[in-house]
């Protein structure tokens, strides 16, 4: 009997019109994300702000592997370069009746950090939640396909060190999702044929290696 009880190619071919949502999410990508300031970012709703972000980060990134500061020297340089122009400042508005800069205050309050707390909490626990399920084998495909994709990225650990690792997944972040908007009818029709195809090749080995592996019996206990 075959172990993966998944749907028969007749289903596959009458649902080959009909392609389904990247993972059978039922919620939006915004709702995904948090629906909040983040997935704003995120999906470029806030558009000065992300620009800022990717342009930042990149800067950041140039300094450190390209022009191979070291973080500490980076922190050291920016401070002093940045308390250097505002006493420059300051001293000439004296002199030149310039308006004296004006330093803006943040204040992160404590629900700020409580609410940051709670989501990745809610998502750490959905993220374990999902690879118990993959574990548990109760999705065969998407378990082989997350098996090759920790895979990949292992190899891809080993060529890459971590800033650039960082630095490709901080842009992946801020690409892949606003693309998945743009491009959403197309990566799904992509996708659900990929699923299907890898539905086909389980079944194959499944009714071939998997289901032909001799298996004990279970001896019911004799109860008195």
């Amino acid at each position: 009997m075959p172990i993966f009880g998944g749907s028969s190619d007749s289903e596959d071919e009458r649902t080959m019109h009909q392609p389904t949502k990247l993972f059978n999410r039922q919620r939006s990508i915004h709702s995904i994300f948090g629906g909040g300031k983040f997935a704003d970012i995120l999906l470029w709703r806030e558009p000065k702000i992300a620009a800022t972000l990717v342009i930042g980060v990149s800067l950041l990134w140039f300094l450190m592997e390209v022009v191979e500061y070291n973080f500490i020297t980076l922190v050291c340089h920016a401070s002093m370069t940045s308390m250097l122009l505002f006493f420059i400042w300051s001293t000439a508005s004296d002199f030149l009746n310039w308006e004296r800069p004006i330093i803006p205050e943040v204040v992160l309050d404590e629900s700020s950090f409580k609410e940051l707390a709670t989501r990745f909490h809610d998502r750490f626990n959905q993220f374990l939640s999902k690879l118990h399920d993959l574990a548990c084998g109760r999705d065969p495909p998407l378990f082989f396909l997350t098996t090759i994709s920790l895979y990949i990225l292992s190899i891809i650990g080993t060529c890459v060190n971590f800033m650039n690792l960082l630095f490709i997944g901080f842009v992946s972040m801020q690409t892949l999702p606003v693309m998945y908007v743009i491009y959403e009818d197309d990566v799904d029709r992509v996708a659900s044929k990929f699923m299907r195809t890898m539905r086909k090749l389980y079944r194959k080995v499944d009714s071939n290696v998997l289901s032909k592996i001799p298996r004990g019996t279970v001896r019911s206990k004799k109860h008195n």
